[in-house]
């Protein structure tokens, strides 16, 4: 039986000596789409929690509030987690949906918190969405000289906005690439963006979502948005660390984890399908991460509730999943556990 609201107590959430320098970086996805007030994608004109398995502790939920902001950053945190990786929708382009209005509101709340609590933001840049030509509702990789001239323009465009709008606040800002080879752009293709970019901001970094070493020419380091999906993935971490490493010592390797993957209440079907067992299997994805000895570790969900990989509390699995978290980070850096009393909600 689900718990009412009103009968999940307010938590003493375990905690990570925040004082600790980590020299692992821990970053979770964050999606600003869902959303009580309005979420895009149809058939629903708005989000609804009949589309995941999973109810969010937070209510109302809507990131485009500054209180609910704060709230998630400072139980992400408490966890151990060093920042969130903000999918973000170019706003170059017209979809059908304004997403520049869902987003900026996050974004300017995000700039005001972040600093404040030493809480890292960075950007998850959803290239499909960005770059792709679209047909039938599928986005189609770029073939011609034509769309990729025009992908690379547009990837200038958007990164440009994207690290001055991070500089402001971050030391590093950091752009994620999802799907960096899926879309069709070369590693050669990439450095027409990202070469020139270095000159205007040289502490900025990217990482691309692929595990082909090709990419190292260009990128600061690799990782996969979904290799918590594949146990083979998950296999080879050590080696590809290690591969990663021996490419260039500067070059980082991100092991990603995750909790399990359900998109049958979003999408009406769910390919693959991995149960979460309890935690079990998100230990099973963190045991793995730590044999390679990351450079970082890339959480795979903060709050993707339609696909189901959030970690963020929840009423059907309580704080299960920061605990977890909270325990393998303490793991990967030494830090100690301490007490952070979030009393937000009361």
């Amino acid at each position: 039986m689900v718990p009412s609201y009103l009968e999940v107590p307010v938590k003493i959430l375990p905690s990570l000596d925040l004082k600790k320098k980590k020299e692992v970086e821990v970053i979770a996805a964050y999606y600003p789409w869902f959303s009580e007030r309005y979420h895009p994608p149809p058939p629903r004109p708005r989000w609804s929690e009949d589309w995941s398995a999973f109810t969010p502790l937070v209510k109302p939920y809507d990131p485009q509030s500054r209180r609910v902001l704060l709230h998630q950053v400072l139980t992400a945190q408490s966890g151990g987690i060093d920042g969130f990786c903000l999918s973000w929708f170019t706003f170059r382009r017209k979809y059908d949906f304004d997403y520049q209005s869902l987003f900026q509101p996050t974004m300017d709340f995000l700039r005001e918190i972040a600093p404040q609590y030493d809480f890292h933001i960075y950007i998850l840049y959803e290239s499909h969405m960005n770059l792709c030509p679209w047909s039938s509702g599928h986005w189609l990789p770029l073939q011609t000289p034509k769309e990729k001239k025009a992908a690379l323009r547009g990837a200038t465009q958007d990164f440009t906005y994207l690290l001055e709008w991070m500089s402001d606040f971050e030391e590093k800002p950091t752009i994620y690439v999802y799907l960096a080879e899926a879309i069709g752009l070369t590693p050669a293709a990439w450095e027409k963006v990202i070469a020139p970019l270095r000159s205007k901001f040289p502490q900025a970094r990217w990482f691309a979502d692929t595990y082909n070493l090709a990419y190292l020419e260009c990128f600061d380091g690799l990782f996969r948005y979904g290799a918590f999906l594949e146990a083979s993935l998950l296999a080879l971490y050590p080696e590809l660390s290690q591969s990663v490493h021996e490419w260039s010592g500067a070059k980082q390797f991100v092991a990603t984890v995750g909790p399990g993957f359900d998109a049958s209440h979003y999408w009406g079907f769910s390919s693959p399908y991995i149960p979460r067992q309890g935690g079990l299997y998100y230990r099973f994805t963190w045991e793995k991460a730590l044999k390679a000895k990351p450079d970082g570790v890339f959480i795979t969900s903060w709050n993707e509730w339609g696909e189901t990989t959030a970690i963020e509390p929840a009423l059907e699995y309580g704080y299960l999943y920061l605990d977890l978290t909270a325990e393998y980070v303490s793991r990967l850096t030494q830090a100690q556990p301490r007490a952070l009393n979030l009393g937000l909600w009361k």
